[in-house]
This record gives C-alpha cells, structure tokens and sequence, in this order.
C-alpha cells in the first residue's frame, strides 16, 4: 500500500474536522492508502509533524494557508519533495483558489489517485520558503493579528474589519526597490510579493495573466494619495483588479530585494514574518509538486 500523511489543523474550518476524519481514513484505505494520521498542536505544529516523516511521498494537508506553509516548511527542513494534497479550511484559501483545487472536503480522499501533479513556483524570504505571498504595510498585519477566534465566529469580516482599523491609523515607509526590471526609492503604504491570482480572498490579478509555474513573482506597490477619500477610492480599484493607477507600481520579477530604514513588519502567507530592514525574495522555479483535480 501508498503511504500517505494526513496532517489536520483541528482549529480550522470552525473546527469541523471531527466529523470527516473517518470518512476521509476510509477513502483513503479503499484507494490502498496506508494512512499516518496527525494533528497539529502548540507543541507540535506542521513543521514538525513533516520533519519526522522523512520518507512519505504523498502528504495531505487539512487547515488554512498557515498549515499550508508549515508543511512547507517542515519539507526545508528534511530538503524531501513529496507530492502535497491540500484540504482547505482556511478563511481566505487565496492560494487553493489559484491551484483551482476542490472545497470538497471528502475529494481528495476519493479521487487523489486520479489528480495530476501541479509543478508550482516556491518563494524564498532571505532563508524562509513560503508558497504564494510576502507582503508589508497596511492591511497586510490583518492576516496574522486577526484572532482565531473571530474568524471562526465571522470568517473573512475578520480581516475586514481590522483592515479598516488599519485604513484610520496607517503609515508610509520609505523603501529601496532593487531588481532587474526597477529600482525604485520612494514612500510606498504598502507592498506585495506573490504568486497567486488572489489576495486577501479578492481576485486582485483577475486581469493580469498570472501564472503559478513561470518562475516570476507579482510585485504590488502602492504609493499613498494626498487625501483619505483619495486613498480609499485607489484600495477599491486595486480590490477590483484594476492596477492603472499613477500610484500603483506593478511588474513581474524572479528576484527583488526591499530595504527599509526603519525596518517593516512582513506577513509571509499571512503569518508574522518579523521585523526586517533588508530582505531577498527569491523565485525557485517549479520547486513544489501539489495533487490538484485533473482539468475536464
């Protein structure tokens, strides 16, 4: 039999993992699944649950984004490359939505001998591998200061409602941009990095042609207007895909360093990445297989 690992955030998804774990265990049998079950807990999170799992070919993986970079993680720390199948149970799941995988709970259990293997661009921040975002300034600290427990209770109008906390009480850094397409030194109110089709649960690309196997990240900087109405028209362009702006700076690169004089609290797949003054993100093309439905 296959060997699979099913790692399970027990918080996520408004904690209702319960009651489809045995369901998937005995999917995953039926398709000659030999299946290693954990749960993530304080004391034992993703990446170490991956690191002790050295020989697994195929894990799966049921939470949000941040489960999501945990396994990664554990994998930088094994240096494996397994196949990685992904339950989403997060809030936004920006990144399942960019794979097109299925919000089926019980899909991947049925059908995962009959998914394809997705080659997927893997994101470096100085040593910290990440799957599809580093971002900085405002809004981005909602990702990882929204507590679990009013996301479970009111899902992405977490997030929404502490970006417009932020929308009252904001500031600019002064960054250096260096890559091969720009350098650029100027005031920015905030900054991305990625590799999705989808932030924060809106379809910000929806008119770019994005691809998660190019070996190219998006780069999103947005300078800040003069005035606050002026500001919140420019987020509500940006939040309808529409990037033609005088304040907007977009381009598509492999690899950008960012200084920060100051330094810049970063969100790595909507986890806290740290403070940091001077910091290199790296494409590492088709470094990661992911499972997804195969197309019809």
């Amino acid at each position: 039999m296959n060997k699979v690992l099913l790692i399970i955030n027990p918080k996520a998804g408004k904690a209702k993992s319960e009651k489809y774990v045995s369901k998937i265990i005995n999917n995953l049998k039926e398709n000659n699944y030999d299946v290693v079950l954990e749960y993530t807990t304080i004391e034992e999170d993703a990446p170490e649950i991956v690191a002790k799992y050295k020989d697994i070919e195929n894990i799966i993986v049921w939470g949000g984004d941040g489960t999501l970079l945990g396994a990664l993680q554990g994998l930088s720390i094994t240096n494996k490359k397994p196949k990685i199948a992904f339950i989403p149970m997060g809030t936004t799941n920006d990144f399942a939505k960019s794979l097109k995988i299925s919000f089926d709970k019980l899909d991947v259990s049925k059908n995962l001998n009959s998914y394809e293997i997705k080659e997927v661009d893997l994101g470096k921040c100085d040593s910290d591998q990440f799957n599809y975002v580093v971002s900085m300034g405002l809004f981005s600290r909602a990702s990882y200061k929204t507590s679990r427990k009013w996301k479970n209770r009111i899902g992405k109008a977490a997030y929404y409602i502490n970006g417009i906390k932020e929308l009252f009480n904001y500031k600019t850094y002064k960054l250096k941009i260096t890559s091969k397409e720009k350098n650029i030194e100027d005031d920015f109110l905030y900054g991305s990095v990625s590799n999705s089709k989808y932030m924060g649960g809106f379809p910000i690309y929806r008119k770019k042609d994005v691809e998660l196997d190019d070996g190219k990240f998006e780069v999103l900087l947005v300078k800040e207007p003069k005035h606050l109405y002026s500001t919140i028209i420019l987020i509500i362009k940006i939040l309808t895909g529409n990037l033609e702006d005088k304040h907007i700076c977009y381009f598509k690169t492999e690899e950008i360093e960012i200084e920060s004089i100051d330094g810049i609290d970063l969100s790595i797949d909507g986890e806290y990445g740290g403070k940091r003054k001077k910091f290199k993100i790296s494409n590492l093309r088709k470094q990661t297989k992911y499972l997804v439905p195969v197309k019809i």
